[in-house]
């Protein structure tokens, strides 16, 4: 389906699509067709974001919504564009992916700068005791959170998707992997006890994470190729 790309910088235009006080424009993907047809419907949407740096290499962000590799092509141009133009060196985005580069960064030339994590996954039920008191379910009002789960300085905000779980981990301060192995006992016993049915667990885990990958592997949890990169287009 052919589909045209619209570059808005009218936040009262962008909607929802308008990622705050930081953002330039919103690129937006559209089927063509009528004018109604289009306005109503959005394929897929790059913001660009100016994190005001000095350094122009790391001044601009693309944050994806969007969920075909094909349509994101034109939508990163787009915003490659217009930070090229506003005196960016590079654009910069992160995007989730399996071990090979996705067909944006192939097609735009952009090199891998970095991995910021990757899932970690294993069965359920678990069959894990809950190991610490302090864990406790905590308030979370995140869109698509079922619930959180950990204590005030490291947590586990759980998103259910069918029969997997993913346990997406932050946390305040460092910790060791003995705290950590308790926090992540309690998130999977939650899971057995709340939501039966579940087939697996998945956990996000930054590659430098040493604790949380010693408590992972404690707990039966082993490294996929499902990871999120940041990839770096030059605009020179």
């Amino acid at each position: 389906m052919a589909n045209f790309v619209e570059c808005i910088t009218d936040p009262d235009a962008a909607g929802p699509l308008w990622c705050g006080d930081r953002t330039v424009a919103v690129f937006a993907t559209r089927p063509e067709g009528s004018a109604a047809e289009a306005a109503g419907r959005v394929e897929g949407s790059v913001a660009l974001l100016d994190l005001g740096a000095d350094d122009p290499a790391l001044r601009f962000v693309a944050v994806l919504d969007c969920p075909e590799d094909e349509i994101l092509v034109p939508l990163l141009r787009g915003a490659a564009d217009e930070a090229r133009k506003a005196g960016g060196a590079t654009l910069r985005w992160i995007t989730e992916e399996d071990v090979s580069p996705g067909k944006a960064a192939v097609e735009l030339g952009a090199l891998e700068s970095g991995e910021v994590y990757r899932w970690w996954r294993r069965g359920l039920p678990a069959g894990v005791p809950v190991r610490d008191a302090a864990v406790r379910q905590l308030p979370s009002e995140e869109e698509g959170v079922a619930f959180r789960i950990g204590t005030d300085d490291a947590w586990y905000d759980v998103e259910l998707d069918d029969d997997r779980a993913r346990l997406v981990h932050d946390r305040e301060d460092e910790s060791t992997a003995d705290a950590l192995t308790a926090l992540t006992s309690a998130a999977l016993h939650a899971l057995d006890t709340d939501h039966p049915g579940l087939r697996a667990a998945e956990v996000n885990a930054a590659p430098d994470d040493d604790g949380l990958h010693a408590a992972l592997r404690r707990l039966g949890f082993a490294a996929t190729n499902s990871r999120a990169v940041e990839y770096t287009l030059s605009l020179a």
